[in-house]
């Protein structure tokens, strides 16, 4: 075990050399930062290590690294190197021995799930996610962040689809019930917006060609009222949200506060 806490002691000298290249910390404090890490990193492998072992050696890590953004903006540093990656990496490489070792606690995910959302690291923040509802199926905030991850890179299909997964787990949440009508509810509403505005763009284009020919004219708008009104009355459209709503009231068994929660959920536009 020795070894190891040694190889990665080793693995931060790359670092170090290019801190102490670029000023940002001199001898003494570099010889500092080695001392506490590698005081950490023996408190990480003893037998009797918890999760608070983590978080202090994270706190630490925070620090450090507030403080080497501060002074390297201080000396006016713009070209990346080594030691500008470096902190970040090294908290997901803490948070994920962590996460390893204690997966079952929930307030080590939701401290790490945090921090992604904080520096910026989408990618490490979806796989976070995933491992964490593995581990954590009947947390229902979870597959909520989760979903909602994947519809702001626009997978509508990856976030019907942990939603389907979270209610087999909790079929009884009118949050998870509320967050997937909700979607339902907007993809209608883009797919009508989206035949309204090809109707439209028919109705300009037939418009132009007739150059304003009353008979033409007349057929044009009959044309274009019927294609509008068959966008917003098409009853495949609402299909799966008339199909969700139905499903939803009968699971939460017709409860006035759950049922007035997922109501409150879905149609917050």
């Amino acid at each position: 075990m020795a070894d190891q806490v040694e190889q990665i002691m080793q693995d931060m000298v790359p670092e170090l050399d290019d801190l102490r290249r670029k000023r940002i910390f001199d001898e003494t404090e570099i010889k500092h930062v080695v001392q506490r890490r590698r005081e950490f990193e023996y408190r990480l492998i003893r037998p009797s290590c918890k999760p608070q072992d983590y978080l202090s050696y994270i706190r630490y890590e925070v620090a450090l690294e507030c403080l080497r953004r501060r002074r390297s903006h201080s000396l006016k540093w713009r070209s990346k190197s080594v030691s500008d990656n470096a902190g970040v990496h090294r908290l997901h490489f803490i948070f994920g021995r962590g996460l390893r070792k204690f997966k079952g606690d929930l307030r080590f995910w939701y401290q790490y799930i945090d921090f992604c959302l904080r520096s910026g690291s989408a990618r490490m923040l979806s796989s976070g996610l995933a491992r964490a509802v593995r581990f954590h199926p009947r947390e229902v905030h979870l597959w909520l962040l989760a979903a909602d991850r994947e519809l702001k890179f626009g997978h509508v299909k990856s976030a019907r689809t942990l939603l389907k997964r979270g209610l087999r787990f909790s079929p009884g949440s009118e949050k998870l019930w509320g967050e997937f009508l909700h979607l339902e509810i907007q993809v209608a509403r883009n797919i009508v917006a989206a035949r309204q505005a090809k109707e439209e763009e028919e109705k300009d284009s037939e418009a132009a060609a007739t150059k304003g020919a009353a008979t033409s004219a007349a057929g044009t708008s009959s044309t274009a009222e019927a294609g509008v009104a068959k966008a917003e009355g098409g009853p495949g459209i609402w299909a799966l949200a008339s199909m969700l709503l139905r499903r939803a009231l009968e699971r939460l068994k017709g409860d006035p506060s759950s049922c007035a929660e997922f109501l409150k959920v879905a149609l917050s536009f």
